[in-house]
């Protein structure tokens, strides 16, 4: 349970540092979203779903499941930030405020920015019930998911406070949600790491949230990176996924 809270803990830290970025230096964080990006997917396809069939063949059900999961856990995250963003954007066009991702304030906090922030708040968590769950496995396993987690985490961090801005929040609140952001891994890990959890849901769980970093990378992360050169880009992502290999092959 300690080293669980450790590496929760430690994805405060990006937490913190994207948000910090995107208040006080908010260009020249692409180079660091694309090792970010080579990171996330590395650990998916690596570790998490290798992982998440290996249980399911020892929990009694179907390899596929993983696959099933992490194809549900892909598509429900790219549901939920389009209807997020198509709400955003008829909200800024009914009330002039700029698009996410914009830097420059709006003027009235709106409601949409708050709701954006709650929504990366909530990723958080569930990426912390994913550190849990991993370490619920094995150390090794846990340190592989926590590193993922922490590669783009700095990306949660750097949009909760991008939304916030790009809707005239203040500075008060914006301190205080990506707070929040990064307080909420440690509470996903500490609840996950107080259940019992029956052998069929590692499986179940393992594949969902190799889809969700998969999105993160293939949607959030890559495609802001790719705002730098790609003769850049692409090492960085690649040694991401490089390192992410190595430390499966040997954790």
């Amino acid at each position: 349970m300690l080293l669980t809270l450790v590496f929760a803990g430690a994805t405060f830290l990006t937490t913190m540092g994207g948000g910090m970025v995107a208040i006080r230096w908010p260009a020249r964080v692409e180079l660091l979203m694309a090792l970010a990006g080579g990171v996330v997917i590395g650990a998916a396809v690596f570790d998490l779903l290798p992982e998440a069939v290996d249980h399911a063949d020892g929990a009694g059900v179907s390899e596929l499941l993983p696959y099933v999961m992490a194809v549900v856990g892909y598509f429900t995250f790219r549901i939920l930030e389009r209807r997020l963003h198509r709400h955003d954007h008829s909200h800024g066009r009914r009330t002039g405020c700029p698009p996410p991702g914009s830097h420059e304030p709006s003027g009235t906090p709106e409601r949409m920015g708050t709701a954006g922030a709650a929504g990366f708040t909530v990723h958080s968590f569930f990426d912390g019930l994913a550190i849990g769950l991993g370490f619920h496995l094995s150390d090794a396993t846990g340190v592989i998911v926590a590193l993922a987690v922490i590669g783009h985490d700095f990306s949660d961090g750097l949009n909760t406070v991008s939304y916030l801005v790009a809707h005239g929040h203040e500075r008060t609140r914006q301190w205080r949600w990506l707070i929040a952001d990064a307080l909420a891994p440690l509470a996903g890990a500490l609840v996950a790491g107080l259940l019992s959890i029956p052998g069929w849901v590692f499986p179940v769980a393992l594949g969902f949230f190799a889809g969700v970093f998969v999105y993160a990378a293939t949607a959030n992360l890559l495609p802001r990176a790719l705002k730098e050169s790609p003769l850049l880009v692409v090492p960085l992502a690649t040694m991401g996924t490089a390192l992410m290999f190595g430390i499966s092959r040997f954790a």
